[in-house]
């Protein structure tokens, strides 16, 4: 989907990876959209899109791709950047299995440096 200066340019497709559409509605409420961020008709400067305070990471296709709500995507089009929105992210729980605890990520770091000369009191 590409939105710009509040417009639709082209019109969203739905395949098989996109969007679940039996997702609920407070899924469908708290998702996170991956997006593009490009400069639009005003060219204006990227660099700006940092002062949002968004997750972002720099954009093989010369944008800025960003993780936002759909609040952060309206408020980056009123200011005038295009949004090109990828797919949708809902939000969930972290899985439990997927945090360790201080001991286990400690003898896993112990073991990545280990042979690493260190200076004495480090």
């Amino acid at each position: 989907m590409l939105i710009s200066n509040l417009g639709f340019r082209e019109e969203a497709v739905m395949t098989q990876d996109s969007q679940q559409p039996n997702a609920s509605e407070d899924e469908r409420r708290n998702a996170r959209f991956e997006a593009t961020v490009h400069p639009g008709d005003h060219q204006l400067a990227l660099e700006a899109v940092a002062d949002l305070d968004l997750d972002r990471i720099p954009d093989p296709d010369g944008g800025v791709r960003v993780l936002v709500t759909a609040e952060e995507a309206i408020e980056l089009v009123w200011r005038g950047y295009e949004v090109r929105l990828l797919r949708v992210h809902p939000i969930s729980p972290l899985n439990p299995a997927l945090v360790s605890d201080d001991a286990s990520v400690m003898e896993w770091l112990e073991q990545q440096v280990r042979g690493i000369q260190r200076r004495e009191g480090e």
